[in-house]
Protein backbone atom coordinates (compact mmCIF):
# COMPACT_ATOMS: atom_id res chain seq x y z
CA UNK A 1 0.00 0.00 0.00
CA UNK A 2 1.44 3.31 -0.91
CA UNK A 3 1.45 5.91 2.12
CA UNK A 4 1.22 9.37 1.86
CA UNK A 5 1.30 12.27 4.81
CA UNK A 6 -0.76 14.77 4.10
CA UNK A 7 -3.27 17.09 4.77
CA UNK A 8 -7.21 17.20 6.02
CA UNK A 9 -9.44 19.47 5.40
CA UNK A 10 -11.64 20.73 8.65
CA UNK A 11 -13.76 23.50 9.66
CA UNK A 12 -15.83 26.03 8.04
CA UNK A 13 -15.83 28.71 4.83
CA UNK A 14 -13.16 30.98 5.86
CA UNK A 15 -12.47 29.11 9.24
CA UNK A 16 -10.29 26.01 7.83
CA UNK A 17 -7.48 24.57 9.43
CA UNK A 18 -6.10 21.25 8.33
CA UNK A 19 -5.18 17.85 10.23
CA UNK A 20 -1.95 16.27 9.13
CA UNK A 21 -2.67 12.51 8.65
CA UNK A 22 -1.06 9.28 7.29
CA UNK A 23 -3.50 7.96 4.41
CA UNK A 24 -3.47 5.70 1.69
CA UNK A 25 -2.98 7.55 -1.47
CA UNK A 26 -5.86 6.09 -3.14
CA UNK A 27 -8.20 7.24 -0.20
CA UNK A 28 -10.03 10.63 -1.27
CA UNK A 29 -8.58 13.84 0.36
CA UNK A 30 -11.13 14.49 3.28
CA UNK A 31 -11.75 10.52 3.30
CA UNK A 32 -10.30 7.46 6.18
CA UNK A 33 -6.64 7.73 7.03
CA UNK A 34 -4.61 5.44 8.99
CA UNK A 35 -2.87 8.14 11.59
CA UNK A 36 -2.74 11.13 12.97
CA UNK A 37 0.48 13.50 13.41
CA UNK A 38 -0.32 17.06 13.89
CA UNK A 39 -2.42 19.48 12.58
CA UNK A 40 -1.84 23.17 10.68
CA UNK A 41 -3.91 25.98 11.72
CA UNK A 42 -3.06 28.81 8.50
CA UNK A 43 -5.04 31.51 10.08
CA UNK A 44 -2.87 32.32 13.00
CA UNK A 45 0.29 34.81 13.28
CA UNK A 46 2.33 33.37 13.11
CA UNK A 47 0.91 30.12 11.49
CA UNK A 48 0.29 27.29 14.16
CA UNK A 49 2.16 23.72 13.15
CA UNK A 50 2.02 20.98 15.37
CA UNK A 51 3.82 18.06 14.75
CA UNK A 52 4.95 14.97 16.55
CA UNK A 53 8.26 14.95 14.89
CA UNK A 54 8.76 11.43 16.26
CA UNK A 55 5.83 9.71 14.65
CA UNK A 56 6.79 11.63 11.40
CA UNK A 57 10.62 10.38 11.15
CA UNK A 58 9.05 6.56 11.85
CA UNK A 59 6.86 7.26 8.57
CA UNK A 60 9.84 8.38 7.07
CA UNK A 61 11.51 5.18 7.63
CA UNK A 62 8.29 2.92 6.59
CA UNK A 63 8.87 4.45 3.69
CA UNK A 64 5.69 7.53 3.80
CA UNK A 65 6.20 10.16 1.12
CA UNK A 66 5.35 13.80 1.85
CA UNK A 67 2.51 15.86 -0.11
CA UNK A 68 4.96 19.27 -1.77
CA UNK A 69 2.91 21.35 0.74
CA UNK A 70 3.40 18.95 3.67
CA UNK A 71 6.98 18.55 2.64
CA UNK A 72 7.25 22.65 2.80
CA UNK A 73 5.52 22.90 6.57
CA UNK A 74 7.79 20.27 7.65
CA UNK A 75 10.75 22.20 6.51
CA UNK A 76 9.51 25.13 7.89
CA UNK A 77 9.66 23.48 11.09
CA UNK A 78 12.89 21.78 10.93
CA UNK A 79 11.61 18.03 10.33
CA UNK A 80 12.79 17.33 7.12
CA UNK A 81 16.48 18.94 8.07
CA UNK A 82 16.37 16.51 11.42
CA UNK A 83 15.21 13.72 9.06
CA UNK A 84 18.25 14.46 6.68
CA UNK A 85 20.71 13.83 9.75
CA UNK A 86 19.11 10.64 11.28
CA UNK A 87 19.40 8.63 7.96
CA UNK A 88 23.08 9.89 8.21
CA UNK A 89 23.07 7.67 11.62
CA UNK A 90 22.40 10.77 14.05
CA UNK A 91 20.17 9.91 17.10
CA UNK A 92 17.32 11.98 17.11
CA UNK A 93 17.85 13.47 20.87
CA UNK A 94 20.67 15.05 20.07
CA UNK A 95 18.73 17.17 17.21
CA UNK A 96 15.80 18.26 18.86
CA UNK A 97 17.86 21.65 18.91
CA UNK A 98 17.02 21.88 15.01
CA UNK A 99 13.57 21.52 15.31
CA UNK A 100 13.86 24.70 18.25
CA UNK A 101 16.06 26.42 16.20
CA UNK A 102 13.81 26.56 12.90
CA UNK A 103 10.89 27.15 15.14
CA UNK A 104 12.71 30.43 16.45
CA UNK A 105 13.42 31.22 13.43
CA UNK A 106 10.05 31.23 12.03
CA UNK A 107 8.20 32.91 14.88
CA UNK A 108 10.87 36.12 14.13
CA UNK A 109 9.86 35.97 10.60
CA UNK A 110 6.56 36.81 11.16
CA UNK A 111 7.54 38.98 13.55
CA UNK A 112 9.05 41.05 11.07
CA UNK A 113 6.51 40.70 8.69
CA UNK A 114 4.09 41.99 10.87
CA UNK A 115 6.19 44.68 12.05
CA UNK A 116 6.96 46.18 8.70
CA UNK A 117 2.74 45.93 8.19
CA UNK A 118 2.25 47.77 11.33
CA UNK A 119 5.08 50.43 9.93
CA UNK A 120 3.74 50.42 6.83
CA UNK A 121 0.17 51.48 7.95
CA UNK A 122 1.51 53.39 10.87
CA UNK A 123 3.30 55.82 7.45
CA UNK A 124 0.39 55.51 5.58
CA UNK A 125 -1.38 57.13 8.66
CA UNK A 126 1.01 59.80 8.89
CA UNK A 127 1.15 60.67 5.46
CA UNK A 128 -2.76 61.07 5.08
CA UNK A 129 -2.42 62.94 8.37
CA UNK A 130 0.19 65.47 6.76
CA UNK A 131 -1.83 65.73 3.22
CA UNK A 132 -4.95 67.01 5.77
CA UNK A 133 -3.17 69.32 7.10
CA UNK A 134 -1.06 70.70 4.53
CA UNK A 135 -4.56 71.09 2.52
CA UNK A 136 -6.08 73.14 5.40
CA UNK A 137 -3.99 76.21 4.82
CA UNK A 138 -4.29 76.01 0.85
CA UNK A 139 -7.83 76.13 1.66
CA UNK A 140 -7.75 78.78 3.71
CA UNK A 141 -5.77 80.75 1.87
CA UNK A 142 -7.64 80.24 -1.21
CA UNK A 143 -11.35 81.14 0.78
CA UNK A 144 -8.72 84.11 2.00
CA UNK A 145 -8.20 85.21 -1.59
CA UNK A 146 -11.32 84.90 -2.47
CA UNK A 147 -13.20 87.06 0.50
CA UNK A 148 -9.86 89.45 -0.85
CA UNK A 149 -10.71 89.68 -4.65
CA UNK A 150 -14.56 90.04 -3.98
CA UNK A 151 -14.33 93.00 -1.57
CA UNK A 152 -11.97 94.40 -4.33
CA UNK A 153 -13.66 93.94 -7.14
CA UNK A 154 -15.30 97.34 -8.51
CA UNK A 155 -18.68 98.31 -8.02
CA UNK A 156 -20.38 97.78 -11.91
CA UNK A 157 -20.60 101.07 -13.59
CA UNK A 158 -24.49 102.86 -13.54
CA UNK A 159 -25.80 102.86 -17.10
CA UNK A 160 -26.42 106.28 -18.33
CA UNK A 161 -29.72 108.06 -17.88
CA UNK A 162 -29.26 109.85 -21.13
CA UNK A 163 -30.41 106.96 -23.12
CA UNK A 164 -34.00 107.31 -22.07
CA UNK A 165 -34.13 111.52 -23.25
CA UNK A 166 -32.58 110.65 -26.63
CA UNK A 167 -35.42 108.30 -27.09
CA UNK A 168 -37.94 110.06 -25.85
CA UNK A 169 -36.21 113.10 -27.92
CA UNK A 170 -36.46 110.59 -31.07
CA UNK A 171 -40.06 109.65 -29.92
CA UNK A 172 -40.67 113.67 -30.32
CA UNK A 173 -39.28 114.38 -33.23
CA UNK A 174 -41.38 111.25 -34.54
CA UNK A 175 -44.59 112.51 -33.47
CA UNK A 176 -43.93 116.11 -35.01
CA UNK A 177 -42.64 114.72 -38.22
CA UNK A 178 -45.84 112.65 -37.90
CA UNK A 179 -47.81 115.62 -37.01
CA UNK A 180 -46.23 117.61 -40.03
CA UNK A 181 -47.01 114.62 -42.41
CA UNK A 182 -50.83 114.96 -41.01
CA UNK A 183 -51.14 118.79 -41.78
CA UNK A 184 -49.89 118.36 -45.25
CA UNK A 185 -52.96 116.61 -46.47
CA UNK A 186 -54.68 119.75 -45.07
CA UNK A 187 -53.02 121.98 -47.84
CA UNK A 188 -54.01 119.87 -50.39
CA UNK A 189 -57.17 121.57 -51.00
CA UNK A 190 -55.39 125.34 -52.13
CA UNK A 191 -54.38 122.75 -55.15
CA UNK A 192 -57.90 122.28 -55.54
CA UNK A 193 -59.07 125.86 -55.25
CA UNK A 194 -57.17 126.99 -58.47
CA UNK A 195 -59.86 125.67 -61.13
CA UNK A 196 -61.66 128.71 -59.39
CA UNK A 197 -60.92 131.02 -61.36
CA UNK A 198 -62.37 129.59 -64.64
CA UNK A 199 -65.39 130.39 -62.97
CA UNK A 200 -64.95 134.50 -63.65
CA UNK A 201 -64.61 133.66 -67.47
CA UNK A 202 -68.48 133.94 -68.29
CA UNK A 203 -67.96 137.17 -67.12
CA UNK A 204 -65.94 137.97 -70.04
CA UNK A 205 -67.95 136.19 -71.99
CA UNK A 206 -71.25 138.28 -71.08
CA UNK A 207 -69.37 141.63 -71.53
CA UNK A 208 -68.38 140.05 -74.89
CA UNK A 209 -72.03 139.03 -75.64
CA UNK A 210 -72.82 142.67 -74.84
CA UNK A 211 -74.42 144.38 -77.90
CA UNK A 212 -72.23 147.08 -78.76
CA UNK A 213 -74.08 150.63 -78.97
CA UNK A 214 -75.08 151.49 -82.01
CA UNK A 215 -73.20 154.44 -83.71
CA UNK A 216 -75.75 157.34 -84.63
CA UNK A 217 -74.87 159.36 -87.16
CA UNK A 218 -74.24 162.85 -86.77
Amino acid sequence: MAVRIRLQRKGAKHMAFYRIVVADSRSPRDGRFVEQLGYYDPLKDPADIKVDTEKVLDWFSKGAKPTETVKSLFSRVGIMETWHHVRQGKPYDELRNIEEDARKRMEAAASMVKRKKEDAKAAKKAAKVADEEQAEPVAEEAVSEATDVGEAAPEPAAEPQDAPEETESSDAAAETGGEETAETPEEAPATDEAPAEPEEAPAAEEAQAEPEPEKTEG
